[in-house]
C-alpha cells in the first residue's frame, strides 16, 4: 500500500458486529476508519460525504433488494470499492452483484482475515478522487469532532485558533453538507452516520505504531498533589506540559520535538475536564487526592480512564503507571477493580442494566433533540410548557453525563437510547 492506510467505512446492521470490525481495524494502520453506519440507506450518504477507498458492508442475507441498494452506493461514490461479507446469499443476487458495482463478495465463514484481505486487495488509495465540495475536509472533521465533544462556538474559536466568526462560517458549512439547520440537527447526522468515533469514545487509542514519543500533560487545578505529580515526573526524567483548565492540551510542543500521541495526568478531574477531553484521542491517568468512591471509580472507567491512582503513591508509582499506559494497558489498583466487579455483578444478579434507564418524558424529549427541536418546539410537540422541558434535559444531563444537548446525543447514540435515522422507508439491511 506505499505506506498509505485505506479508508474504510462499515456498515452492519448488528452494532456489536460493526463496532468490533472498526476496533479491530483501528490496531492495524493499513486501515483507517472513517465512519459506520447501520442503515444501508444511509452508505450512499456517508460515501460521498468521507470519500472512502472502501466500504464493508456486512449482511446475514445477500438477496437482491440488497443488491439494489448497493448499486446506489455505487452510483452516489463510484470510486468507493464495495466488499460485501455475507452468511446466506441468494443464486440471483450472486449473479447481479458485479453489475451493481460490488467489487468483492466473501462469506462469513471464512473469517474476518478473509474479508479484510479482500479489502485490501480491491483498495487503490492513490487512485481515489480528492474532496469536492460536497466531502468533509479534514478541517470540517475538526469542526465537527468539537461540536460532538458539547463546546460552545467561543470555546471552539480559542481550541482551533480562530474568530468565533471563522467558527460560525465552518458550522454553516457543515450545515449545508449535512443537509441539516442547526447543531443538535448536524450533531444527531453525524453521530448516525459513524462519522464521530463512538469506539474510542468509550476507551483509549491502541499504542502508536510510528514508535514516536508520548506528549505527557498534567492538568488540574493548583495544589499540593498537581506540584507532586509535576515533581515526580522531573525526579523521572519525564518531560511533560502543564494543560489549563480551558484546554489541556493547547500549549506547544517543546523544542519542536515530533509527538505521536497524547497522555494526559488528570489531578482529581471535574465533569468540565472530561469534556475538554472529548475531541482529544489521548490516554488518561487520574490521580485522586483522596480515595474515589465506587461511583467515581466507575464513572471514571467509562469515561476511559487508563489508570486510576491515588496522589500518595505518585512519587514511587507514576512512572511506571505512564509506561504500562502508554504501552496499551489498564492499570488500576486492586481493590478498585474488585469494588468494580462486585458492583457489575450485583447489577448483573438483579437483572439491572448499566445503561441509564430513561423516563417515557425523557425518551420524548431525546427523541426530538435529535430531531433539532428547540426547546420551544419539543414544549408544543408534547404539549408541555418550556420550564418542563428545561428540567426534563437538565435530568437528561444528569443521566449521561453531559452538559448539553451536542454531548448527551452522542452518548445517547453510543448506549442505543436513539435510533439511527434512515433515509429510506425501506426495512435496513
Amino acid at each position: 500500500m506505499s505506506g498509505t492506510s485505506i479508508r474504510i467505512v462499515v456498515k452492519s446492521r448488528r452494532r456489536l458486529v460493526r463496532d468490533g470490525i472498526c476496533a479491530y481495524m483501528a490496531g492495524w494502520p493499513v486501515f483507517t476508519v472513517v465512519g459506520q453506519t447501520s442503515s444501508i440507506a444511509a452508505l450512499p450518504e456517508l460515501c460521498v460525504l468521507r470519500r472512502p477507498d472502501a466500504a464493508l458492508v456486512e449482511t446475514s442475507e445477500l438477496n437482491v433488494p440488497t443488491v439494489r441498494d448497493l448499486r446506489r452506493v455505487h452510483t452516489a461514490a463510484p470510486a468507493t470499492e464495495i466488499t460485501v461479507a455475507y452468511a446466506d446469499a441468494a443464486l440471483e443476487a450472486l449473479e447481479a452483484a458485479a453489475e451493481a458495482g460490488i467489487t468483492a463478495l466473501v462469506p462469513s465463514s471464512r473469517g474476518l482475515g478473509a474479508v479484510l484481505h479482500a479489502v485490501v486487495e480491491s483498495a487503490h488509495p492513490a487512485g481515489r478522487q480528492r474532496p469536492n465540495g460536497a466531502a468533509l475536509t479534514d478541517y470540517d472533521m475538526r469542526v465537527m469532532t468539537l461540536m460532538c465533544s458539547g463546546h460552545n462556538g467561543p470555546e471552539m474559536a480559542e481550541l482551533l485558533h480562530v474568530s468565533r466568526r471563522t467558527v460560525e462560517n465552518h458550522k454553516r458549512r457543515l450545515y449545508s453538507k449535512l443537509a441539516v439547520g442547526n447543531s443538535c440537527q448536524a450533531v444527531s447526522r453525524a453521530t448516525a452516520l459513524g462519522l464521530v468515533d463512538s469506539v474510542e469514545a468509550w476507551g483509549s487509542p491502541r499504542p502508536s505504531d510510528s514508535g514516536g514519543p508520548p506528549l505527557f500533560v498534567v492538568h488540574g487545578s493548583p495544589g499540593p498533589t498537581v506540584d507532586q505529580v509535576q515533581r515526580a515526573l522531573q525526579e523521572a526524567g519525564v518531560p511533560f506540559l502543564r494543560g489549563t483548565p480551558a484546554s489541556p492540551t493547547r500549549q506547544p510542543q517543546a523544542h519542536g520535538s515530533r509527538h505521536e500521541h497524547t497522555i494526559v495526568v488528570l489531578v482529581d478531574p471535574t465533569s468540565d475536564d472530561w469534556l475538554a477531553l472529548a475531541a482529544l484521542k489521548a490516554r488518561t491517568v487520574v490521580v485522586w487526592s483522596a480515595d474515589p468512591d465506587l461511583p467515581t471509580t466507575v464513572d471514571m472507567l467509562i469515561r476511559g480512564a487508563c489508570a486510576v491512582l491515588h496522589g500518595d503513591d505518585v512519587p514511587a508509582h507514576l512512572a511506571a503507571v505512564l509506561s504500562v499506559v502508554d504501552h496499551g494497558y489498564v492499570a488500576v489498583d486492586a481493590a478498585h477493580i474488585k469494588g468494580v466487579a462486585g458492583w457489575m455483578a450485583t447489577r448483573l444478579h438483579a437483572g439491572q442494566s448499566a445503561i441509564p434507564e430513561l423516563t417515557a418524558r425523557e425518551a420524548d424529549v431525546l427523541r426530538l433533540i435529535a430531531n433539532g427541536c428547540t426547546i420551544r418546539q419539543t414544549a408544543t410537540a408534547l404539549g408541555i410548557t418550556a420550564k418542563t422541558v428545561e428540567n426534563t434535559q437538565s435530568r437528561l444531563y444528569r443521566k449521561l453525563g453531559a452538559r448539553n444537548r451536542a454531548g448527551a446525543l452522542v452518548v445517547a447514540y453510543q448506549l442505543g437510547l436513539v435510533e439511527q435515522h434512515a433515509s429510506s422507508s425501506r426495512a435496513p439491511v
